[in-house]
């Protein structure tokens, strides 16, 4: 079984936000598995598939957004693995990271927080640095330098703040990468998808699939009424 995890903040009000990156994703990953709809429990929204890969190879995976808002991630993915017991090293977590430039991807087996709250809750519940995770650059070079440099700026309003409309394209890029990269994981395993996918997704454009021609410019990508619970 592979538990891949999404990071974000539930409800309309964070819908379309930075901080949601992870809930992107997990909503690309829901529409290539044609994933209608999720299941609730009680931290967290998920739903069960099987993937089979280009070899006949059949995996379980399980899509899963926690509903306990960024800063208490972990407790969502600690109740999934203690009642599924699922192993550490199946586990991928996909989040923001302000740290980096929109269009730049980055996978690691452990590693720390730097200073993201979810990823922070997640090593602390599990009680260990080594659970990979996909870092989703979401700093806007100039415009983030711009605020930043701005009296009052708040890194947190930054990071609740909505993307830009020049910034679409480059999002929509970067989300499709990050779907491939979260297929490649389950495939390929960690050292093979961080070969491949760790950086520019303009540079990874021709290996990603899917059509990114679609006229909807607003995210989550997957139409799901339960995605709102508060």
């Amino acid at each position: 079984m592979y538990l891949i995890v999404g990071l974000g903040n539930p409800g309309a009000k964070y819908h379309n936000t930075r901080h949601n990156a992870g809930f992107f994703v997990i909503d690309k990953l829901a529409e290539f598995f044609k994933i209608e709809s999720f299941e609730f429990e009680n931290n967290y929204l998920y739903a069960v598939t099987d993937h089979k890969d280009a070899q006949g190879n059949t995996y379980q995976v399980v899509l899963m957004k926690p509903l306990t808002y960024m800063n208490l991630s972990g407790k969502a993915v600690k109740e999934f693995y203690e009642k599924y017991e699922v192993s550490k090293e199946n586990i991928l977590i996909i989040y923001d990271d302000v740290n980096i430039e929109l269009g730049v991807l980055r996978m690691r087996p452990d590693g720390t927080d730097g200073g993201q709250n979810g990823i922070r809750s997640v090593m602390y519940e599990m009680e260990t640095e080594a659970i990979p995770r996909l870092r989703f650059g979401i700093k806007s070079g100039s415009e983030f330098d711009k605020r930043r440099s701005e009296e009052g700026f708040s890194l947190a309003d930054y990071v609740l703040s909505e993307f830009e409309e020049e910034e679409y394209d480059l999002l929509e890029l970067s989300v499709e990468a990050a779907k491939d990269a979260a297929l490649s994981f389950i495939e390929a395993g960690i050292a093979g998808t961080m070969n491949r996918f760790n950086g520019s997704v303009k540079e990874l454009k021709s290996r990603t699939s899917g059509n990114r021609d679609n006229p909807h410019r607003e995210y989550p990508g997957a139409e799901n009424p339960a995605a709102d619970i508060e």
